[in-house]
């Protein structure tokens, strides 16, 4: 065996495909290359595509790098209280409109003071769903919500019948654990 081809082969070699539709080679220094034929397989084509695969690995380790370095910074000025960059670190519907509503709210601060509480009155209320909620969710069904209802207010004596839904169901009975009206997309 040439031991000029011994270097690229040595930790295993991988050729597939056919004489009449060329070849496809793998080995761990070159990665995949293709052929055309086998008589190409020379130590002068080894060392064409390990300067290829070995260009290509400097090229994405400079733009790993540059990717790298813009995350670190937007992280940092995040860290600092700086508006995130949604490109780099996203930011769901739901945080974006709690954050718009605790910078730009002029309600009672104790009414909401979590995002879990934000989202539940976006669930529930009309009104506030029609100030804040910026097309975030979409209506439940009645049987969505039906199953919601029965879930919370399971000890009512009613029994659950899929088939048979019990339409009397009156959602917004404050005696009733309330049932959201909506959904998060």
């Amino acid at each position: 065996m040439d031991k000029e081809i011994y270097e690229y082969i040595k930790d295993g070699l991988v050729i597939s495909g056919r004489p009449n539709k060329g070849y496809t080679v793998f080995t761990t220094p070159t990665q995949w290359f293709d052929l055309d034929k086998l008589e190409d397989l020379t130590p002068q084509r080894f060392q064409e595509e390990f300067q290829k695969q070995k260009e290509h690995d400097e090229l994405v380790s400079v733009v790993f790098k540059e990717v790298q370095k813009e995350i670190d910074e937007n992280i940092i000025n995040q860290l600092r209280g700086g508006e995130p960059n949604p490109d780099i670190i996203p930011m769901n519907t739901t945080d974006r409109l709690f954050n718009q509503f605790m910078e730009t709210s002029e309600g009672d601060p104790d009414l909401i003071w979590n995002k879990e509480q934000f989202v539940n009155m976006l669930l529930t209320n009309d009104e506030f769903y029609q100030r804040w909620g910026e097309n975030c969710c979409e209506e439940l069904t009645y049987e969505e919500r039906y199953k919601i209802w029965f879930s919370k207010n399971y000890e009512t004596g009613f029994e659950y019948d899929d088939e048979k839904m019990i339409t009397i169901i009156d959602f917004d009975n404050s005696y009733w654990t309330p049932t959201p009206k909506r959904k998060l997309k």
